[in-house]
Formats: structure tokens, sequence, C-alpha cells
């Protein structure tokens, strides 16, 4: 599996916003572009002042990269994203963001819609 790469340089995230397609859910906005003849995926986190304080933050952009860590094996690669947090993520459960997450992806196409981590588990009980 091919690591995902962060996205640090601004103006990766400003061509996403303006150039990218977007899905919205309650906690979440993912933006997302197909790159063409990239491996791997790339993943920029965003969550802005009027979310909290610092320390609300934080805690949304770790429920974010946690839910993309668990659907990372899942998904196509070439992509970027970007997700930014919105209100709601900083109260709700990780789960609740993990599904919204897998919900946005599905939609777009970009992840595989079995269950791969059933299937192992069930392969490695036999």
């Amino acid at each position: 599996m091919i690591k995902t790469e962060k996205i640090r340089e601004n103006y990766i995230f400003r061509r996403l916003y303006r150039r990218g397609k977007s899905l919205v859910s309650p906690s979440i906005v993912l933006y997302y572009h197909k790159a063409k003849g990239r491996k791997g995926n790339r993943l920029g986190i965003t969550a802005t002042k009027k979310i909290g304080k610092a320390c609300q933050r934080n805690r949304a952009r770790r429920v974010i990269a946690e839910s993309y860590r668990l659907l990372e094996g899942r998904l196509g690669q070439g992509y970027d994203f970007v997700i930014v947090a919105r209100s709601r993520a900083t109260s709700v459960k990780m789960q609740a963001v993990k599904n919204e997450l897998e919900g946005l992806l599905s939609k777009m196409g970009g992840i595989n819609t079995t269950n791969t981590s059933e299937s192992s588990r069930q392969k490695d009980k036999s």
C-alpha cells in the first residue's frame, strides 16, 4: 500500500478549493481532485478559528485524520484531498465522522465498497 502524503503548501490548498469538486456532510467538507500520473494520495486537513479554541480544532483534526487512516486502504490512488472540519466535528464521536467520510468517499467513487477488513478477518479465522 502506498502511504498518503500530507499537503502543507498553501498553493495546493487554494488550487483544490478553486478547481476541485466538493461534497458536504454535517461535520466535514471534502474537496478532491484526481491527479494524472501520480501514485499515492495527498491529504490536507483544516479547521478554522470559527470552530473554537485550539484544543477543539486539534481534536477535530485528530478525529478526521484517524477516520481517514482507517479508510485509507480502501481508497483509489492518485487523489488530492482536503477535508475541512465544520463546527459539529468538535462534538461528535469519531465513528460518526468516519461514517460521514466513508459516505462522501463512496459518493465520489474513490472508495472500494467491499469491506476489506471484515473479509480479511474471516479469512484469518478459516
